[in-house]
């Protein structure tokens, strides 16, 4: 079983300081996915590849990997995450998509620090233009959740704990059970 590890951020710190022990905290203790984990790799088998929006999941080339300036926070949020609230669809992947794009877009880089009302708003527009209905909604929420996570351990300068996702739950969805 992996050791989970919490981001214990210190308010005091500076946002960027708080990045970087979160970056390592997440790098070097967190065991999810296992300790071998090669975590400079673009893909991590059986979890998640870390390339852009609308690159492909298999065959992708080297071009396509997320920008220098956000895969790391991308590998972290996503391990970190997947070690406390594991789930089978891994969403993450599909928001972490689109806020570097719509923070390539914006600023030619993808710095997490800038991350800001704007960025998620177009992140939420980028999302229903690349997925179907149902799986914008769900990226929707995780891009929610990850405005609220960066917020509250103070890894962005920007309070975003309160954005709410404008992507509504698809009507047309019927939920199953048994």
């Amino acid at each position: 079983m992996p050791e989970l590890k919490h981001c214990e951020s210190k308010s005091a710190l500076t946002a960027s300081e708080n990045l970087r022990e979160f970056i390592r905290l997440c790098r070097e203790d967190l065991t999810v996915f296992g300790t071998s984990l090669n975590w400079e790799a673009t893909s991590w088998p059986g979890a998640a590849n870390f390339t852009k929006l609308g690159a492909q999941s298999r065959g992708y080339d080297e071009s396509d990997r997320m920008d220098d300036a956000f895969i790391d926070f991308a590998k972290a949020y996503f391990r970190y995450q997947q070690g406390h609230h594991p789930t089978v669809a891994k969403r993450e992947s599909t928001a972490l998509r689109a806020i570097e794009a719509a923070l390539l877009q914006a600023y030619g880089n993808a710095d997490i620090a800038r991350l800001n009302v704007a960025i998620l708003d177009e992140a939420a527009v980028l999302t229903r233009g690349h997925y179907s209905s149902l799986i914008a909604y769900q990226c929707g929420r995780e891009l929610q959740r990850l405005a609220r996570f960066a917020s509250e351990k103070h890894l962005i300068s920007t309070d975003l704990s309160t954005w709410k996702s404008p992507i509504k739950k698809p009507s047309d969805i019927t939920i199953l059970t048994g």
